[in-house]
């Protein structure tokens, strides 16, 4: 009798294991099925052409950037000549997509433009494993004519509500007539005591800003496929635009897949 039991244990745990093993996709699977049903509804997360004149600026990624199980679809709108960048984020919560209250921009910092005109944003990741924290950074390059530009590093991580926050800036300019170049490192003024304006630093401590802000992390990579909108609207007026959204998850989570075997338990 009690070898029986002990058997009946065994297979139960079997069975529940296998049980969480299978329902993990499954679970991704229903927020995909939720996401791409939920595009064009009422208060949907597609910006739709009826809604903006510049509809087609937007990008959509399908990510966890906070690695608990639910997927958010971040929304970018490029920045240009003749317009303004946005970012939204949206997170599945309690089998529904919910907005975050809009982005929180930490101190002083500005609006990111995180669309390069890639498809692909490869960003650096801090695991803060004290706040059990996923922290993205990237840099954002702004061309100002063919021999200047600025390149600002920025910090994203979320926490309730996606939080931006900028770490510093450099300045580049190249000259036209012995192409030499000079670059400038600097804090923004929000980060230090300077009442008028930036702080000027050194290379070195530039490089250094996010392990200087963000101390004791682990450092990753991962990618964000970006779909434009133009291509995913026919998706989802047409009812296939789950395929899209999956491929757009499986790039993020195949880019930390192998980070995260590395990070602690």
């Amino acid at each position: 009798m009690m070898v029986l039991k002990r058997l009946y244990v065994l297979l139960m745990a079997a069975w529940l294991c296998a049980g969480v093993v299978s329902a993990a996709p499954l679970q991704v699977q229903e927020q995909l099925q939720i996401l791409a049903r939920t595009a064009k509804a009422e208060n949907g997360w597609f910006v739709q052409p009826t809604q903006a004149a510049d509809w087609n600026k937007w990008h959509y990624a399908v990510t966890d950037l906070n690695h608990d199980g639910n997927l958010e679809i971040l929304l970018a709108k490029a920045g240009s000549f003749d317009g303004t960048q946005e970012l939204r984020c949206e997170e599945f919560n309690e089998g529904k997509w919910t907005r975050h209250g809009g982005i929180h921009l930490v101190g002083g910092s500005h609006m990111p433009d995180i669309l390069t005109g890639e498809e692909y944003g490869q960003f650096t990741v801090l695991y803060d494993a004290q706040k059990k924290r996923y922290i993205y950074l990237f840099t954002e390059t702004i061309m100002h004519g063919e021999f200047e530009a600025v390149h600002t590093r920025y910090a994203i991580w979320l926490n309730g509500v996606l939080q931006v926050e900028e770490l510093g800036f450099s300045t580049w300019q190249l000259s036209g007539y012995d192409g030499s170049v000079k670059q400038h490192y600097y804090l923004p003024q929000w980060r230090t005591a300077a009442t008028e304006g930036a702080q000027r630093i050194g290379a070195k401590r530039y490089a250094q800003l996010a392990k200087e802000r963000f101390p004791n992390c682990v450092e990753q990579t991962a990618k964000i496929k970006w779909i434009k909108a133009e291509e995913l609207w026919p998706l989802i007026t047409s009812g296939k635009a789950y395929n899209r959204l999956d491929d757009s998850f499986a790039v993020f989570t195949q880019s930390t897949l192998v980070a995260n075997d590395t990070l602690p338990h």
